[in-house]
């Protein structure tokens, strides 16, 4: 699978979609982590692949994504919300964009990119001070890990599978090592009331579910209910 995810990162290099502000998200991005930033080893099991495009999106070219992808062998399919999706035998390439506002799940029409993405409420977190690793002669856009363990913490709760929570807990905890503390203070800081309110219930709450790593989330709550910076 590896070969297949190098050639889909290939394809945003050469049409400067990293450069254009395209994140790659999820759990390949956890990947990265892993593999470049020293974040503790943690199984890979997804045939997802998630880029989150910023709005309004503003490309230097416009790019027909979908044939893009077609040269190296995927189809495209619709959801049921009108969003594109690509696919092969091995994985799925999804589109995210941030929400414009709660409860508009209505796909969002990228032009620049002639596709349609998926709306979803807190991404727009992981667009604050992205990062760049190199990874097999490719840079790629990745979000800040501060942004990327708080956006987990926040949206685990929402999951309906208890196996989805436990593995953004988990990431989100992993995460956490290589954060820039204050840089993570500032963030969290930055949010709206309600949205800090329920990341330190989210932590609080996870203790139940991952009593092993306890001592891992009192560290992430000191950090954030310590706010001197």
């Amino acid at each position: 699978m590896y070969k297949i995810i190098n050639k889909i990162l290939a394809v945003f290099e050469e049409n400067g979609l990293w450069e254009d502000g395209v994140e790659l998200v999820g759990s390949w991005c956890f990947n990265l982590y892993q593999e470049h930033l020293g974040v503790k080893s943690y199984p890979l099991k997804t045939q997802d692949i998630d880029f989150l495009i910023p709005v309004p999106f503003k490309s230097r070219k416009h790019i027909d994504l979908v044939e893009e992808l077609g040269k190296i062998g995927f189809q495209h399919s619709f959801n049921q919300d009108g969003s594109i999706y690509l696919w092969n035998a091995e994985l799925k390439i999804e589109f995210l964009v941030p929400q414009k506002s709660k409860g508009d799940d209505k796909a969002i029409d990228i032009k620049g990119l002639s596709i349609k993405a998926i709306p979803l409420r807190f991404v727009n977190i992981l667009l604050d001070h992205p990062i760049t690793v190199e990874d097999n002669g490719i840079n790629i856009r990745i979000p800040n890990p501060s942004a990327f363990c708080l956006q987990k913490i926040i949206v685990a709760f929402r999951r309906k599978k208890l196996d989805k929570r436990i593995k953004d807990l988990e990431q989100a905890i992993y995460v956490f090592e290589i954060t820039n503390k204050n840089d993570l203070k500032h963030l969290f800081m930055s949010f709206p009331k309600p949205w800090q309110k329920a990341i330190i219930i989210n932590l609080k709450d996870s203790k139940k579910l991952l009593p092993l790593l306890e001592d891992d989330i009192s560290r992430i709550l000191d950090t954030l209910q310590n706010t001197t910076i």
